[in-house]
């Protein structure tokens, strides 16, 4: 009979034969996946070799884990050359799709691993959530991340497809994998459902909601009454954001360069309570295109700006349970970078039950 320490370490050990089989199913070894996972921040082949050993109590934090999905989600990450992580616009919708499914593996078995308590502290190891976290939900109820539906999905988001992947169907997957991953980590005893807007109904409509990309927040636009966020204006090809401030208006777009590529955008997160629970809340990011979503999130999940950002909100807002921030998000090579909200220039709008509309 297997004693009960070794029953608990099953989670740990399962995370840890998987993290193997993925490496060597391509052949690498540990001292080459140590090199690319770590990319210009070093990372030993002792570290590699402690997340593959069941025994070691050791788990990769999220974003290794999201490191290895985008190396794993496809063979061209070793078509040429050294293996490499492709760029997130080289990936194709299903290496996309590919790469989400697998993170939310690793990640749930990280959470597994996690919760028997086998796991010890770690260099590599995230410390707890932070209780004044936008993505913390202390009550520990359900949260419902409902993503926009993809305007032309690809033929594997139907389900009559023989690779069907319910995920396909949604845009702004950059966002949602991001938003997923940290709400995840920030909650690992609450139960997470993705879903589009039609099918938040009833149960689901009744949770923390997180909702992503705009024509989300258009469907859904009944929690987001008495938020004064942006309007739409449909240009040729995008869309033009209009915010007031008394009698001043302004519009807000992205900034093109003359070869087309997308140089800056507009993004949103904005937060009220729940209409129907109160004491539950209602999350929004949104953007004029997709990297305006990704860079919205990305402001308040990257570890770069964070806490800044984090910071920033409880100065600018106090205790306030409702805000909407537009920002400013630098684009460069065809990525999202997170803003710092605490550059003057890049918040455009700001409202608040506090503080009113304000440039």
């Amino acid at each position: 009979m297997a004693a009960d320490s070794d029953h608990l370490s099953i989670p740990a050990r399962r995370l840890a034969e998987r993290l193997r089989g993925l490496r060597e199913q391509q052949h690498l070894t540990q001292k080459q996946l140590a090199k690319v996972l770590g990319g210009a921040e070093a990372l030993s082949i002792a570290t590699v070799s402690l997340w593959e050993k069941a025994g070691s109590d050791r788990l990769p934090p999220p974003p290794r884990l999201a490191a290895y999905a985008r190396l794993f989600c496809t063979s061209r990450s070793f078509a040429s050359g050294p293996p490499r992580l492709l760029r997130d616009d080289a990936l194709t919708e299903q290496e996309r799709e590919s790469e989400a499914e697998l993170y939310e593996e690793l990640l749930a078995l990280r959470e597994r691993a996690q919760s028997t308590g086998t796991a010890g502290s770690s260099r590599e190891q995230p410390s707890l959530p932070a209780r004044d976290s936008i993505w913390y939900f202390p009550d520990g109820q359900a949260v419902s991340i409902v993503c926009s539906k993809a305007p032309d999905p690809p033929p594997h988001a139907d389900p009559s497809h023989l690779n069907y992947s319910r995920y396909a169907r949604h845009a702004d997957l950059d966002a949602l994998i991001e938003v997923h991953g940290q709400v995840r980590t920030d909650n690992p005893e609450s139960m997470i459902r993705i879903l589009p807007p039609e099918e938040l109904s009833h149960d689901f409509a009744l949770n923390h909601l997180i909702i992503i990309g705009g024509e989300a927040v258009r469907d859904t636009e009944y929690f987001s009454q008495d938020i004064p966020l942006p309007s739409a204006r449909e240009t040729e090809e995008t869309y033009v954001f209009k915010c007031s401030v008394g009698d001043e208006t302004r519009e807000f777009s992205s900034l093109l360069l003359e070869d087309g590529a997308l140089q800056e955008d507009v993004g949103l997160i904005a937060r009220r309570p729940h209409l129907i629970i109160p004491e539950q809340t209602v999350t929004m990011i949104f953007g004029i295109t997709s990297r305006g979503v990704h860079g919205a999130a990305l402001a308040l999940i990257d570890s770069h700006v964070r806490d800044t950002n984090e910071q920033y909100l409880r100065d600018a807002f106090g205790s306030t349970d409702a805000f909407c921030v537009v920002m400013r998000v630098p684009v460069r090579n065809n990525l999202a970078l997170p803003p710092n909200l605490r550059d003057d220039n890049t918040r455009l709008y700001e409202w608040s039950t506090k503080t009113g509309a304000r440039w």
